[in-house]
């Protein structure tokens, strides 16, 4: 049986106030045409605003049939305000970022994507403070950073759609990156092509603006990436620094790349008495290479036992029994030694036809494992073409093909958390979308 859902995602916009330059024969995005009209009227405009729609209908094919009905007959926006001010050569202001989740989530009003003040200069670098992702997220590459369409695996939201096996997708950075919560950030400029950046965040839990991502005790509330790893919505951390070195090296018109390697390091903490967790200690390292109109990305994470429990079963699983309620109590539930947060690779391949059609490849592949000889494994490949018709809207489709494989314990595990589970699945995703920039 198929179904057809709606979703829209995060593009970005052009400030409104830089766009003096646009020429008038050319087109413009309404964020231009207002500032046009501020440039002719006088008025010296310290704000800006940016953002996109990307309306998308799915049809979804798997073997094992879910109750996916987030983002059925969704429509989601996003819109960002920033005021910008300068002060010799520093500049400095703040942002807002709202975004009407209706098409992932299950609720639908409108909740704040950032909220923080900042403050850079080219000689100095950027400093911001608030409610933002970490150095660790932003500076990150992988495969999908050439893809075109939807993105893939690399959408963070593919898995949404398809019935997946316990804990058998892993994102591209850290699955519990606390990109919700309150921290200051720092990067630098370039130099000789070499640029870091740094992050702290005292406690994951602070996101109060936002959905919770690490649920604080008696919260029922789960993040959508905790779903996919069964057994940690009572796991949190604290104290943790993010960082990030990227090389950019070659001609944007012939050979030229980017090399990524970022971390993640924090106290593993739990709102359970007597249960304990293991630190956060994560990694990923990714390049892209381009060449004329070919342009190449590889990505590779590895999450260590991040926030993983310290308890282990007592028992082992032979077979998995669907119709046991299972709990935390019962000896054969849980991790082995061996367990881990899981690991991801990822391969990613572009090509521009022309100056307004390109299409891309990409494969991804995880494994998490629950035992030294149990694992849930991942995989998708995707196929896109987008055509972009001017810097105001573009089309795309994309076709997913999803495997998941879930060893018995991540689904007794997964069923003891109260999160449906299933053993082996595939999947089709079958994908039309136009992104419009405003």
């Amino acid at each position: 049986m198929k179904r057809i859902m709606f979703l829209p995602v995060l593009l970005m916009g052009v400030d409104l106030c830089s766009a003096a330059n646009v020429q008038d024969n050319e087109v413009k995005l309404l964020n231009e045409m207002v500032a046009d009209e501020l440039k002719k009227s006088g008025t010296d405009c310290p704000f800006s605003f940016r953002g996109t729609l990307n309306f998308t209908a799915l049809s979804v094919d798997q073997d094992e049939k879910g109750d996916n009905k987030n983002g059925v007959f969704a429509l989601e926006g996003d819109i960002f305000l920033k005021y910008l001010n300068k002060y010799d050569r520093y500049s400095y202001g703040a942002e807002v970022g709202m975004k009407a989740n209706s098409g992932i989530m299950k609720q639908g009003s409108p909740i704040l994507r950032t909220a923080h003040l900042f403050a850079e200069s080219e000689t100095a670098g950027a400093l911001k403070i608030g409610f933002i992702p970490t150095t660790a997220d932003s500076m990150t590459v992988n495969g999908g950073s050439v893809l075109v369409g939807y993105g893939g695996a690399a959408s963070r939201n593919l898995s949404l759609f398809y019935n997946e096996s316990a804990g058998s997708f892993v994102d591209m950075c850290f699955p519990f990156d606390d990109n919700k919560a309150a921290k200051v950030a720092y990067s630098s400029p370039s130099f000789s092509g070499f640029s870091f950046g740094i992050s702290f965040t005292p406690d994951s839990r602070s996101a109060n603006p936002f959905k919770t991502l690490h649920p604080k005790p008696q919260n029922p509330e789960i993040s959508l990436e905790k779903a996919n790893f069964p057994g940690m919505r009572s796991a949190y951390s604290t104290n943790i620094v993010t960082g990030g070195v990227t090389y950019d090296f070659g001609d944007p018109k012939a050979l030229n790349g980017k090399i990524s390697l970022c971390g993640w390091v924090g106290k593993g903490n739990t709102s359970v008495p007597g249960i304990r967790v293991h630190d956060v200690r994560a990694w990923n390292v990714g390049a892209t290479v381009g060449y004329g109109d070919f342009k190449l990305a590889l990505g590779y994470a590895d999450n260590g036992k991040s926030l993983r429990s310290k308890r282990h079963a007592t028992a082992d699983i032979a077979t998995f029994d669907k119709e046991r309620n299972y709990t935390f109590s019962d000896p054969e539930v849980g991790l082995k030694p061996g367990a881990d947060t899981g690991k991801m690779y990822s391969v990613g391949l572009s090509y521009a036809v022309n100056t307004k059609l390109a299409i891309s490849a990409g494969y991804f592949t995880s494994k998490v494992k629950f035992s030294d000889s149990e694992k849930s494994v991942a995989d998708v490949i995707t196929l896109a073409g987008e055509y972009t018709f001017d810097k105001r809207a573009s089309v795309y489709v994309e076709y997913d093909r999803i495997k998941s494989d879930s060893c018995a314990r991540a689904q007794a595990y997964g069923k003891a958390c109260g999160i449906s589970s299933t053993g082996k699945n595939k999947g089709n995703i079958f994908m039309i979308g136009t992104k419009i920039n405003i």
